[in-house]
């Protein structure tokens, strides 16, 4: 068995099951933040645009940030290099420690949703855990996770992939652990930030590449009934990419099978992909 190791502080540290839980989001406790990334062929995919947004949250929570980006990026790379890891699922966190500001960066092999899956798509459910679209926590990806990781266990025990989070005023804000689209009258729509929803990094990207596609893109206030009657829906985030959501509430959304624009931008999202990875 190849030994793994942890990026802390400065230093690499065996990877036991004990540090990789303990240093999760939603099980550590303190300020700070977290990006989940993942990367192709030992690359870490839209690097700059999740460290943009990791020290932009850092200046919000006023925390210094405890070293350059520059320096991230390398931090990262010795990681996956260590682990002699090329598909993984990278875990990076910031976070204000008693004495310093401390960072995590924790690798793991990364294996796809067979295609199966991605034909069948994710089934999801309404939590009863309510966003708060006023809080700070609503805008960064902070490691204070524990509510979110409660509606997405929740949502497991009855047999979904997914829970959906409703904001104070019942407007559907975003996924446990991803963003929300859906297709209705060949336009596509998510919730607009001001729901509660974080601004994926995925969720930009897919809104730039439908937009250049030629693709009506709106941000805007949905109704739970709003994404009940679409007729294709799809959830989206760095591991998963665009997963197909066909069942929401036991109830099938649109045909209950992949739609037609959802297999368009998911073919220009992995084309956004290569040609990144071309460029390098």
């Amino acid at each position: 068995m190849k030994k793994k190791f942890i990026f802390l502080d400065g230093f690499m540290i065996p990877a036991t099951q004990a540090w990789s839980q303990k240093l999760s989001p939603g099980i550590l406790s303190g300020v700070g933040v977290f990006e989940t990334m993942r990367s192709y062929e030992g690359e870490v995919f839209a690097i700059d645009e999740h460290l943009k947004r990791l020290y932009s949250g850092l200046r919000i929570l006023k925390i210094k940030a405890p070293c350059t980006k520059k320096e991230m990026m390398q931090y990262l790379k010795a990681s996956l290099e260590v682990n002699k890891l090329k598909n993984a699922r990278i875990r990076l966190m910031v976070w204000k420690g008693k004495e310093k500001i401390r960072i995590s960066i924790a690798v793991f092999s990364y294996r796809s949703f067979s295609k199966d899956k991605y034909n069948k798509g994710f089934k999801a459910i309404f939590s009863d855990i309510r966003r708060d679209e006023n809080a700070i926590s609503s805008r960064i990806k902070t490691v204070n996770y524990l509510p979110l990781l409660m509606a997405w266990r929740k949502a497991r025990v009855r047999g979904n992939d997914e829970a959906i989070l409703l904001n104070s005023q019942g407007f559907i804000a975003e996924g446990s652990k991803s963003n929300v689209f859906f297709v209705k009258d060949k336009k596509l729509y998510t919730p607009a930030l001001k729901s509660g929803c974080l601004n994926g990094i995925t969720r930009q990207l897919i809104m730039k590449i439908a937009r250049k596609m030629g693709i009506v893109c709106k941000e805007a206030l949905i109704f739970s009934d709003d994404l009940l009657e679409a007729q294709e829906a799809f959830l989206t985030n760095s591991l998963i990419e665009i997963m197909p959501l066909t069942v929401v509430q036991g109830q099938t959304i649109g045909s209950g099978k992949v739609g037609p624009l959802t297999k368009k931008i998911f073919c220009a999202y992995r084309e956004e992909i290569c040609n990144r990875l071309r460029k390098i």
